[in-house]
């Protein structure tokens, strides 16, 4: 087993054996022949097997790196992954579904399937090969990967898990002499994120039920981003998260450092020009009108129509209390704007409703809700230096103070949910909506500086 500060001596033979059995399964012909037929003919499960089997070969390559197999005994199973990869790019081809959503994006995974076919010797027009599978559009920071080998590939509006993964995407675009530094810090960052759990697939801590299937800590993506822009990474080379042998393999084909043209900022959505006729308001919404509209004032017109009728459908079809208190009236309000997909459609939001220690999607909520105000600047504070026990809180707090030099206050109409909700209104009109919520028997958390949370 390569070293580690985590386990040593960790038997995961069961799981690698696991793992190669199963891979081998899901693409072979006969399985999956029999799996159509049995199905009516599906010819789509050919893409869900060939997906299972790129998805465990990726892991494959994981466990047997982790257990300490030299890196040049990887490249069958390298070359298995490949040509998996391969299979499924042509079968998704074959039934249409270029616009699915493949399990094969974690950053993890490619982030080591890329670094190990650099260290192999691959050209990078056979590496851009091999990830032509990978699906297009869900993920910024693997669409801007995986564009340094095919720069025609289209790129995703936001990153997916963004807390994780933001400051790394900024290397994309700094000048290569200072990639290596944002590169060690990373790595620095990648323990404190690996020790909060916050990286999707490396679960941590594991528990003794699940010893045997871990797969390793080291920070992949990393890696992936040093193969793929040439970067010098001498001064970290041995740093602990970082996959240092299969580094060194790779330093034999480093060239010179790659410059990306920086990516277009995706355009605001326009809303439609004609706002739709508004639908009467039920007799239970009726007395939430003037609410509504101070609530939904950061749309456009059209938008607040559009909100305004998903409200009312809502309502009609969902509720079916014969009241609607101040509570409801904002999970109607949320609800609406899920069912208009306001945010899907429009890059819009006006109301903020998290659970109540979801800061990653109140993190994503408060850039939306930047975007609906007009807000150039980007809010993107280090989720590193957010380490209060509440979390969310925090996230609007600092949000909160972001948006003052703009204009704009954030404030938190408090329920009774296990949830928060937000909204940014401007400073001058903060007092009169702070007055209409304590009306309606709503506690309001206004952010004041001597009691932030």
């Amino acid at each position: 087993m390569r070293p580690n500060q985590f386990f040593t001596g960790l038997d995961t033979s069961h799981s690698i054996q696991w793992l190669t059995d199963k891979s081998q399964t899901y693409c072979s012909e006969e399985y999956i022949a029999q799996q159509i037929d049995e199905c009516d003919g599906r010819q789509d499960l050919r893409v869900f097997y060939y997906q299972q089997s790129c998805a465990l070969s990726m892991k494959l390559l994981r466990s047997l790196y982790l257990r300490g197999d030299s890196i040049e005994s990887l490249r069958p199973v390298y070359l298995q992954a490949r040509e998996r990869l391969r299979l499924l790019e042509e079968s998704i081809n074959a039934c249409g579904m270029e616009k699915g959503k493949m399990d094969i994006i974690n950053p993890v995974q490619v982030g080591l399937l890329l670094s190990l076919g650099h260290a192999l010797g691959e050209s990078r027009d056979e590496i851009g090969r091999n990830t032509r599978a990978m699906s297009v559009g869900y993920d910024l920071f693997i669409d801007r990967l995986l564009s340094v080998y095919d720069a025609t590939r289209p790129l995703a509006d936001d990153i997916d898990h963004k807390p994780v993964y933001k400051n790394l995407y900024a290397v994309f675009d700094a000048p290569p002499e200072k990639r290596p530094g944002m590169i060690a810090r990373y790595l620095d960052q990648w323990e404190k994120l690996l020790l909060k759990n916050k990286i999707p697939g490396q679960r941590y801590p594991v528990t003794e039920k699940l010893q045997k299937w871990w797969d390793g800590f080291w920070c992949y993506p990393a890696a992936a981003v040093v193969a793929a822009l040439n970067i010098d990474d001498s001064g970290f080379i041995n740093h602990e998260f970082y996959p240092t042998d299969l580094m060194l393999a790779c330093a034999q084909y480093r060239g010179e450092p790659v410059i990306l043209e920086p990516p277009a900022e995706p355009a605001l959505p326009e809303p439609p020009k004609r706002s739709p006729k508004r639908k009467p308001a039920p007799e239970l919404l009726a007395p939430w009108q003037p609410m509504f509209e101070r609530m939904a004032a950061t749309l456009p017109k059209s938008l607040q129509a559009s909100l305004w009728n998903a409200l009312v459908e809502w309502l009609n079809e969902e509720w079916e209390e014969q009241t609607l208190e101040a509570g409801g009236f904002l999970c109607a309000f949320s609800a609406a704007q899920w069912e208009m997909e306001l945010l899907q459609n429009y890059r819009r939001l006006a109301l903020l409703h998290v659970d109540w220690k979801d800061d990653e999607s109140a993190l994503s909520f408060c850039e939306a809700i930047a975007r609906t105000l007009g807000i150039e600047e980007s809010f993107s504070p280090d989720p590193v230096t957010l380490n209060r026990p509440e979390r969310v809180w925090e996230v609007l707090y600092t949000f909160h103070q972001w948006l003052a030099p703009h204009g704009y206050r954030l404030i938190a109409p408090l329920t009774e949910e296990d949830a928060y909700y937000a909204l940014a209104v401007k400073t001058k009109d903060a007092d009169t909506l702070i007055t209409a919520l304590e009306q309606a028997r709503l506690k309001v958390k206004t952010f004041n500086e001597n009691q932030p949370f």
